[in-house]
């Protein structure tokens, strides 16, 4: 039974005494390493759908015969879809339960990846491919969500840049499968596209064994009972738009989506730079960018044993200025093999603390457990919306100026990372974990003045 305590007015919540349901659901989630896997896997199909996309729809072109502006509504779907998904997404996984959501996302995600694996015809590759990137946006804030409320203080940090790992663990995949099946033509691009139902399939098999967060269970059973608490109050749309969230949210949205536009050209175009600027054959190229993925990978490392810590803001301070440098090199030294990978391989180690990492910790510590994954889908939503936008115009600048579009993506940098320090820095943050089960003030207020 729930005990209650009125006081002022309102209801106080008392937890109930432990019984075999509640003992079940934190059964699940001692192993919060295990959850972090499971739910992580989103971040893997997530880096998968990307740079397969980006890949075997090149190799398609050259095999089943798809012409230019085919690859480039395709590759524009994916992208459109993404956004999408984590706006509808997100609020399903707060309205309904992070479980059901994750689940049927996983599934969206598994038939939609068959199409451009199998099929020939755009359409049939149109549609699976909108499904597919649907199910991969939907997944994303919901399983970091699951992720965030699987663990505590000490390690919550660490298990969200965990998922950025198993992000750029799919990049690493997608490249050596690449390199491996170079010479195979249309099978090659299968293979790469076959990657995602097969690692989609295993995920949603494990996800299956993952019961509902218990945090989750508990904001809906308050709301139901009408505890007057944080997590059960604050979970309408407005919200988000009201104190005490709304600060964090409107930073979260410009931060994200200036960061990750700056990011845009070296995560997808220092290849490009290097093909048409600088005279540099693929071929040439991409062998040497295989040594970031070790410099990423020790990166994340040292910022997981540090990120839940006082290190956090000097960190994303320090991340932040080498990122900025990084994308100023080729502009000083001009464009060369070196130059354009020392801006991406120092970029890449900058955003590690300055960029999606800690996007994603600030975006599940910043909103209750009833708007944790809407207020993330709806981030997410904007940044790759302008990302995209970024992605779009990006080769027309290349050819008028190509210093012009790192100059510009190093001024988007620097105006995110100051928002982000001036929003997140000192007593400014607010960890929700520890206040949302507490009495809601709006309702204290209201009932101590009637």
């Amino acid at each position: 039974m729930v005990d209650t305590i009125n006081q002022g007015g309102f209801m106080l919540y008392s937890p109930p005494p432990e019984t075999a349901e509640t003992s079940d659901e934190f059964g699940a989630y001692a192993h919060p390493w295990r959850i972090a896997f499971i739910a992580g896997l989103a971040s893997f199909v997530d880096g998968a759908a990307l740079t397969v996309t980006g890949i075997a729809l090149v190799i398609y072109q050259q095999t089943i015969g798809l012409t230019p502006e085919q690859v480039g509504v395709l590759t524009a779907i994916v992208t459109a879809a993404l956004a999408l998904g984590a706006l509808v997404g997100g609020r399903l996984g707060d309205l309904f339960g992070r479980r059901k959501v994750f689940i049927a996302t996983m599934a969206l995600i598994v038939v939609g990846s068959l199409a451009p694996t199998f099929a020939t015809d755009f359409w049939i590759m149109f549609a699976g491919l909108a499904l597919m990137g649907f199910g991969v946006g939907a997944d994303l804030p919901v399983s970091l969500a699951t992720v965030a409320e699987a663990a505590t203080d000490k390690n919550r940090g660490k298990m969200l840049v965990f998922s950025q790992v198993m992000w750029i663990s799919a990049s690493l995949v997608t490249v050596l499968l690449t390199a491996a099946t170079g010479g195979m033509g249309r099978l090659s691009g299968q293979i790469l596209f076959g990657l995602i139902p097969v690692v989609g399939t295993i995920g949603l098999l494990l996800r299956l064994t993952v019961p509902e967060s218990p945090m989750w269970l508990r904001s809906r059973d308050e709301r139901i009972r009408g505890i007057h608490t944080v997590r059960a109050d604050k979970a309408k749309l407005r919200d988000l738009l009201q104190p005490p969230y709304r600060g964090p949210f409107l930073i979260l949205m410009v931060f994200y989506a200036l960061v990750l536009s700056a990011s845009t050209v070296l995560g997808s175009f220092s290849t490009y730079v290097a093909a048409t600027v600088a005279s540099i054959p693929v071929a040439d190229f991409v062998p040497y960018s295989l040594i970031l993925f070790p410099v990423a990978f020790i990166g994340l490392g040292l910022f997981m044993k540090y990120v839940d810590g006082r290190a956090r803001m000097p960190l994303f301070a320090i991340g932040g200025v080498i990122f900025v440098l990084a994308l100023l090199i080729p502009v000083v030294f001009g464009f060369n093999l070196i130059t354009i990978l020392a801006a991406l391989g120092l970029g890449t180690l900058g955003q590690i603390s300055c960029g999606e990492p800690i996007a994603r910790v600030w975006g599940n510590e910043s909103f209750p457990t009833m708007l944790r994954s809407t207020g993330q889908g709806l981030v997410f939503t904007f940044g790759r919306v302008m990302s995209a936008v970024a992605a779009a115009i990006i080769p027309a600048v290349i050819a008028f100026s190509p210093s012009a579009v790192y100059i510009g993506s190093a001024t988007a940098a620097v105006l995110g990372v100051l928002i982000g320090w001036i929003g997140f820095r000192g007593g400014r943050a607010t960890n929700e974990f520890q206040h949302e089960q507490e009495p809601d003030p709006a309702v204290a207020t209201a009932s101590t003045t009637a």
